[in-house]
């Protein structure tokens, strides 16, 4: 491990934990904001001042962003795919039993942005539009958090640990750091998606590491971090705050579980493997014509 990595892990594992030890003895909640904003820092220090490269924005993927077009269609593709998956997994979740849909009542959407409606029943058009919209302006919001965080593991530390281990154990590695960096989130006051906080960290890294080879694979075969900034914000907004809940059943709630339900759970991992497949397989064919182009023109 070079220097200049251990930093970058030394400084974003500390940051939270220290943001954590504030948050406990005064009560004020930074720690979700501050610790996505930790990893932008711990990626400058790194970066600027041990690593050195000659150009920190190639180095760390923050470009080429040209063309346009092709950047904006794989941003298009990130925001349509985590809304697509996860919409996959609800179903898939509904069908099999495992988290049912309420298509009647629409409790849990009800009881998140309209608890004095529930219990009425139809399709509330109205509510479902105001809870996306809703949605979409968090998702505007959180992109400069998501870039942060992007910036630094799909960034920075994809390509540090490529040079030293290649494309799928990197890949794997950084989601396994992604969810233990998560710890001190859990070991709070809120944010387990289960009864137990510890518990669920599993399941969730698990769900980190797929997370993470989703949004890797965009960003290499983008060539830039900007498609995984919106996949990683879509995600934390509208996937969560909409999708998971616009037709869930609130009485269902205690049977979330974080190894089967959504994306976090085992059919979610599935779901996220058909991405992952293809675009390794056409990043691949990319390199190939692109090595054989070169080699034509020497």
């Amino acid at each position: 491990m070079t220097a200049d990595v251990r930093v970058f892990l030394g400084i974003v594992f500390g940051l939270p934990w220290a943001l954590w030890v504030f948050e406990q003895v005064t009560g004020v909640r930074i720690l979700f904001f501050a610790a996505m904003l930790s990893v932008a820092v711990a990626t400058w220090v790194a970066a600027r001042y041990v690593w050195r490269p000659a150009n920190i924005a190639e180095a760390t993927a923050l470009v080429p962003v040209r063309p346009i077009r092709r950047t904006a269609g794989y941003c298009l593709l990130a925001f349509v795919l985590f809304i697509a998956m996860s919409a996959l997994a609800v179903a898939l979740n509904a069908v099999t039993g495992l988290y049912p849909a309420d298509l009647d009542g629409f409790s849990a959407l009800r009881d998140g942005y309209a608890p004095e409606t529930a219990g009425q029943a139809g399709v509330p058009w109205a509510l479902i539009g105001q809870a996306l919209a809703a949605n979409l302006v968090q998702f505007a919001l959180i992109l400069p958090l998501a870039f942060c965080e992007e910036w630094g593991w799909r960034g920075y530390l994809l390509n540090r640990l490529r040079e030293r281990m290649g494309t799928w154990p990197a890949l794997v590695l950084i989601g396994v750091i992604c969810g233990v960096w998560h710890l001190p989130f859990y070991v709070g006051p809120w944010f387990s998606i289960s009864g137990d906080a510890l518990r669920s960290l599993l399941p969730f890294t698990i769900f980190c590491v797929f997370f993470g080879m989703v949004l890797g694979w965009l960003r290499l075969a983008a060539g830039s971090i900007w498609p995984a900034v919106v996949g990683h914000a879509v995600n934390n907004t509208v996937v969560f705050g909409f999708v998971q809940v616009v037709v869930a059943d609130k009485a269902a709630e205690p049977r979330i579980d974080g190894w089967l339900t959504g994306l976090s759970g085992w059919q979610g991992w599935l779901i996220m493997l058909i991405p992952v497949a293809v675009l390794a397989v056409r990043g691949r064919a990319s390199r190939k014509v692109a090595a054989a182009g070169n080699r034509h023109s020497t």
